[in-house]
C-alpha cells in the first residue's frame, strides 16, 4: 500500500517524470556492532540517456529514486545512512567519499520512526556504525520502466507483483 500511496509518491512521479514508475520494496537493516560502510552509490552514473531511449545530457535526470522509511527512531547509537549531497551529478567523485567528512559536507538524517529520506540512486552514501539495536529500514526503489536493476537485487521476486504503481 505504501509503495502506491506514501506521501512521497507525488514527488517521485514528478522527479522521474512518469506516473507509472516500477517499484521494488525491500528491508535494509544493520545489526548491532556493524561498522561504517565504505562510501558508495547504488546506481551507476550514466553519460547519456541513450541507454533508456533519450539523447545525450551533461547531467542526466534521475532514472531511479530511493525512499528509506525508518521503522525505528534513529540516533547516534543506532546510526543511519549518511549522504554526500550533490554527488549524484559528478561520477568523478567516486572513491572520494572520505573527503566529505573533511569538507564537512556529509549529512546524517537521524529521523524518527515513520520518517522518510528520499535520494537519487546515484548519490554517494554509506551506512554508519550501529552501536545499539537492529536498525530496520523499509526501502522503496522507484525507477523508470526502461531501467533494470542488476547490481543490488536478485532477478526473482519473493512475491507476485505487477511492478508498476498507479
Amino acid at each position: 500500500w505504501l509503495a502506491e500511496h506514501g506521501v512521497w509518491v507525488p514527488l517521485v512521479h514528478g522527479v522521474l517524470g512518469t506516473e507509472k514508475p516500477h517499484v521494488q520494496v525491500s528491508v535494509v537493516y544493520s545489526r548491532p556492532g556493524a561498522g561504517n560502510q565504505d562510501w558508495h552509490t547504488d546506481g551507476a552514473h550514466v553519460d547519456s540517456l541513450r541507454e533508456w531511449g533519450g539523447g545525450a545530457a551533461q547531467n542526466p535526470p534521475p532514472y531511479a529514486l530511493c525512499v528509506f522509511l525508518s521503522l525505528i527512531d534513529l540516533d547516534k547509537d543506532t546510526g543511519c545512512t549518511q549522504f554526500w549531497p550533490g554527488t549524484h551529478t559528478d561520477k568523478g567523485l567516486a572513491g572520494f567519499g572520505p573527503a566529505s567528512e573533511v569538507l564537512g559536507t556529509a549529512v546524517s538524517p537521524y529521523v524518527t520512526a515513520g520518517g522518510a529520506v528520499i535520494y537519487d540512486y546515484r548519490l554517494m552514501h554509506r551506512g554508519l556504525a550501529n552501536r545499539s539495536r537492529e536498525r530496520p529500514i523499509l526501502q522503496f526503489l522507484y525507477h523508470l520502466p526502461s531501467y533494470q536493476e542488476k547490481k543490488n537485487y536478485g532477478a526473482a521476486s519473493l512475491f507476485e507483483t505487477s511492478g508498476t504503481i498507479a
